[in-house]
């Protein structure tokens, strides 16, 4: 399912504003996948206006060895059925 999971190359193309989900924050939006950061470049905007970063493979601390916890959605925590053109979008 998830294997080998590379998540850079999955949201490189996202809009920003793409939503996602973590079970740490609940609903998040993609800020910005950055190519110079090896080990968080992915940032998301958390839904107090602050943000924070994930692996290439969803974990929040690359240290340790963790799982991924950033997902397409609350219901879907499967990466290889991501589609961003299909995403639904959230109310306010």
């Amino acid at each position: 399912m998830n294997e080998n999971l590379d998540l850079t190359k999955i949201l490189k193309d996202c809009p920003k504003g793409t939503k996602l989900y973590s079970p740490l924050y609940g609903d998040v939006e993609l800020v910005k996948v950055h190519s110079h950061d090896e080990n968080l470049p992915i940032e998301v905007k958390l839904s107090s206006n602050t943000f924070d970063c994930f692996s290439n493979d969803g974990r929040i601390f690359t240290e340790f060895n963790g799982e991924c916890i950033l997902f397409p959605s609350r219901e879907q925590r499967d990466w290889s059925k991501f589609s961003p053109n299909k995403q639904p979008k959230r109310e306010k």
